[in-house]
């Protein structure tokens, strides 16, 4: 199946020794969420210096294509959460990390806005999991 990479970082999947199993470069142009920050008030606590600023936030949806029949779409965290209506999303999980902590790559995808087991929308498609947990979508529509 097809996969694109909506996020502005090269994503790496390795396993469990850290060979890489597959990298998809960065996109052009991203998939963002904005958020718009409104203040609610402050945080008053005798043991800071100063008044914390409390924000309510308010995202707005990401520029995402249409959904494409077979097609997986990388993304942010952030971007997967505005958009729970979507099965096609993918957000890297269990996140490998460098001495210095930063993300040198993942180890899985979940899959946004579905149900766990759940894979892309494909109408008259069935999912099969072989005996390793492995899923596989086949095709059982009607010739």
């Amino acid at each position: 199946m097809p996969v694109r990479n909506l996020t502005p970082h090269v994503v790496t999947v390795v396993d469990e020794d850290a060979r890489v199993i597959r990298s998809w470069p960065s996109a052009a142009e991203p998939a963002r969420v904005e958020a718009v920050r409104i203040p609610v008030g402050h945080l008053d606590d005798a043991t800071c210096a100063g008044r914390v600023p409390l924000v309510a936030e308010r995202r707005t949806r990401a520029n995402l294509p249409e959904p494409q029949e077979g097609v997986w779409l990388i993304v942010s965290s952030v971007v997967g959460s505005a958009h729970p209506e979507r099965s096609d999303l993918l957000v890297p999980t269990d996140l490998v990390r460098d001495c210095r902590g930063v993300v040198t790559g993942c180890r899985s995808f979940a899959v946004s806005g579905a149900p766990p087991r759940g894979g892309p929308p494909h109408q008259g498609s069935a999912r099969e999991e072989d005996a390793a947990g492995s899923v596989a979508v086949a095709d059982r529509t009607p010739a």
